[in-house]
């Protein structure tokens, strides 16, 4: 059978069922607004991303590793941010690293000193496309040192990972 070719920049209605064998979309072809809001599609289909937020109280700040995300599917992290509630008084700073089974993906730590701003958090630099595997630990370490001035009170930290899926 001769394929059927429409006029170009015209709408095609089809009345009943299209069953076609296959179909090629063209690159952007297919959007988040032609997926119905109950389409239900598999997860396996999905791209899943989650945000692991992690909060000190809002005291003095205290050195620490902390785990914050265990992947479940391979993936990419996208973002780290880093702030804290009450900046560094005087020399006093905090250094937050993020690292994936115990190696940095930062191309240097977060430091928190007196020239941040209260409750701004400031992004950390991702050592290239920092990708993550099933079961990879990604954790926080927080360093201190007091100097002469005050530390920062309350640090906080999210780490953003899309996982794909499977």
């Amino acid at each position: 059978m001769d394929p059927i070719i429409f006029p170009e920049g015209q709408d095609v209605i089809v009345k009943g069922d299209f069953k076609p064998r296959s179909i090629t979309y063209p690159a952007g072809g297919v959007n988040n607004a032609a997926v119905a809001s109950d389409a239900a599609i598999e997860t396996s289909k999905q791209r899943h991303r989650y945000r692991a937020n992690y909060a000190q109280p809002n005291s003095t700040a205290t050195a620490e590793t902390r785990a914050l995300h265990v992947a479940r599917l391979p993936g990419t992290v996208r973002d780290v941010q880093v702030g804290s509630i009450a900046k560094a008084v005087g020399d006093s700073t905090v250094t937050v690293d993020i690292r994936k089974n115990g190696t940095t993906i930062l191309t240097g730590v977060v430091t928190l000193n007196s020239s941040n701003t209260n409750r701004v958090a400031v992004p950390g630099t991702l050592s290239g496309s920092v990708t993550v595997a099933a079961n990879d630990l990604l954790e926080a370490v927080i360093a201190i040192s007091a100097g002469t001035g005050t530390l920062p009170t309350g640090v906080f930290l999210s780490v953003e990972v899309d996982e794909n899926g499977q």
